[in-house]
């Protein structure tokens, strides 16, 4: 019989089941949209793509931070989310 994993034996002794949460329309059409966008802005108004990376960056920083500060998120973390932006960047 083959050894199953750590994560999956666990579940199965103490009868968890693994969610998998879905986007909601509002969500979905939000991304169509910042895509859309992005792709208008790079062929249509001829913006360099770094730009646009550099514009799409910024917003989700933005929409981050939002986030974060609407939920109260606990200063630890934050400073794990800075830590992970500043070693990526």
């Amino acid at each position: 019989m083959s050894k199953q994993s750590p994560s999956v034996s666990s579940c199965v002794e103490h009868g968890r089941t693994v969610t998998s949460r879905r986007l909601n329309g509002a969500e979905a059409i939000v991304i169509i949209v910042v895509v859309g966008l992005t792709a208008a802005l790079v062929v249509a108004e001829q913006v360099p793509v770094l730009d646009v990376l550099l514009l799409l960056a910024g917003a989700g920083l933005i929409a981050g931070c939002t986030i974060a500060l609407s939920t109260r998120f606990s200063l630890r973390a934050v400073r794990t989310v800075l830590k992970a932006v500043l070693t990526a960047a």
